[in-house]
């Protein structure tokens, strides 16, 4: 029997999943027996903690199907981490061959795909995720003119020597080499989270998995699959033959959101969607169209501000160090935090504390070019320094770093804390939530010209921007597109 569960934005999908894993274990199923499949690693950790919350007889190797798919195929087929490809990997290859690239990945598998600024690599991981040829995939008009298709070849085939010469596998090596190894385990009930973003091999892993499981319950939301250009196929989901369950009620999202949502839902034919019907929280909540982040209440509160691309995100930082706001992007705080610990350090001193040998020596990198040769004392007033003396006024730090670090004191932000400011695209964003969001709506020409006579497409961007303000817990700002011609149109 196969269950589909439609979970529309903080509708609770994955309290629904952890509740059926309580009601089968209740009836005697073996938790071994139960497979958690979900999207992301974190997504599979925190089913983890939830279940173990609720069985604190059991430990995490019990839970040993709560895992992703790429996960439960480097299980199955016995691979160590050493086997696997990293970033760096990635980046090594690229400069052998002078091409320039940051991978993105943070260590999530996602659907496979290798998220880096080079679009070589994604060409190449995003043809082989759809099962299509590096050709065909350059030509979905996703990419740039300038790309040479001679030096794709070129890169397809140092990856290929690259990763046999070191014995290595990629994300999407795991999921193909499962699929005919015939190594499945046998399942009473197999759970599949977010299969809306599965990819086509990950959807012929699926189907294994189907056969290997006397039950199966699929979740997901079609109306949030915003990885068609990394393969996810929707569409398949969509077809799958089950009894469909709608979970009908948002703890997330006001009236006033929902109402900008539908908008966006709306521009969606019916018969390229399933229709859910969901109630919003009895709150209205907020929307107000701004012109710029000097309109928005940036001081308090919690923020997700989210753009389309990285490169808005990027311009809007200036501004934001500017009015002394301590945020994050990518993962990584607006500030270093070498400089702070040590300006912690520094006050403590200041105070009366003694510091550590450690302390001292992680000073000198702000203090002097270099640590002193001879032993270093625990007081640094045998070095020549006064209590007296701020930071700001002996440290060898960037002025404008240390202007901003201070802007922030001054501001009262809690640096010692997570960002409550986080700044993202909207793909990274999904599974998110914030009290106040800001969306940027500025597009790019190039995603704007592949939608224009593509109807996958247009659906596609639709979803991605009804995302975007489906994160909105309360409050949403929409910023509006420089130009309306560049923009999205809420």
């Amino acid at each position: 029997m196969i269950r589909k569960i439609y979970g529309p934005p903080g509708t609770g999908k994955t309290t629904r999943l952890i509740n059926y894993v309580r009601t089968l274990v209740k009836f005697g199923t073996p938790i071994d027996k139960i497979g958690y499949f979900a999207f992301t690693k974190k997504a599979a950790e925190e089913a983890i903690d939830r279940t173990l919350d609720l069985y604190p007889k059991y430990n995490q190797k019990d839970l040993k199907y709560f895992r992703t798919l790429h996960s439960l195929a480097f299980t199955e087929l016995g691979m160590k981490k050493s086997n696997v490809m990293q970033d760096e990997h990635y980046e090594d290859i690229g400069r052998k061959l002078g091409i320039e690239v940051t991978v993105y990945s943070n260590g999530e598998e996602k659907t496979g795909f290798v998220d880096s600024d080079s679009e070589y690599f994604n060409i190449i991981n995003a043809a082989r995720i759809k099962g299509i040829t590096i050709e065909e995939e350059y030509n979905t008009d996703m990419y740039s003119q300038d790309i040479d298709k001679h030096m794709l070849q070129i890169l397809k085939d140092e990856v290929d020597n690259y990763k046999a010469a070191y014995g290595l596998v990629d994300f999407t090596d795991m999921i193909e080499k499962f699929n005919v190894s015939k190594l499945c385990p046998k399942y009473d009930v197999v759970f599949i989270d977010e299969a809306q973003d599965l990819s086509p091999i990950q959807w012929k892993m699926y189907d294994i998995l189907k056969k290997n499981s006397k039950h199966v319950i699929l979740a997901g939301d079609d109306d949030q699959a915003i990885y068609g250009w990394a393969g996810a196929d929707v569409a398949r989901f969509q077809s799958e033959p089950a009894k469909d369950i709608i979970l009908p009620q948002s703890y997330r999202i006001p009236g006033a959101v929902q109402d900008i949502a539908n908008c966006i839902l709306n521009r969606i034919p019916d018969h390229r969607r399933i229709k859910k019907q969901w109630s919003p929280r009895p709150e209205k909540g907020y929307v107000e169209y701004v012109t710029s982040i000097e309109d928005l209440p940036l001081y308090s509160g919690d923020w997700l501000i989210l753009a389309r691309t990285n490169d808005k995100l990027k311009r809007m930082t200036p501004d934001l160090k500017d009015m002394g706001l301590y945020f994050e992007i990518k993962g990584r705080k607006s500030y270093r935090t070498r400089l702070y610990k040590s300006i912690q350090d520094y006050t403590r001193w200041t105070n009366g504390n003694k510091l550590s040998l450690s302390e001292i020596k992680d000073l000198f990198e702000f203090l002097e070019e270099e640590v002193p040769t001879e032993e270093i004392m625990y007081d640094l007033s045998k070095w020549g320094y006064s209590k007296t003396q701020r930071w700001f006024e002996v440290f060898k730090a960037d002025p404008e770093e240390c202007l901003y670090i201070r802007e922030m004191m001054r501001n009262g932000e809690k640096l010692y804390e997570d960002p409550r400011i986080k700044l993202s695209t909207i793909h990274a964003a999904k599974g998110g939530e914030a009290t106040n969001v800001l969306i940027i709506l500025d597009n790019t020409k190039k995603i704007r010209e592949a939608t224009e006579n593509n109807l996958d497409k247009q659906d596609e961007e639709h979803r991605v921007w009804y995302v975007g303000v489906t994160r909105a817990k309360q409050n949403l700002y929409i910023m509006t597109a420089k130009r309306e011609d560049r923009g999205y149109d809420i």
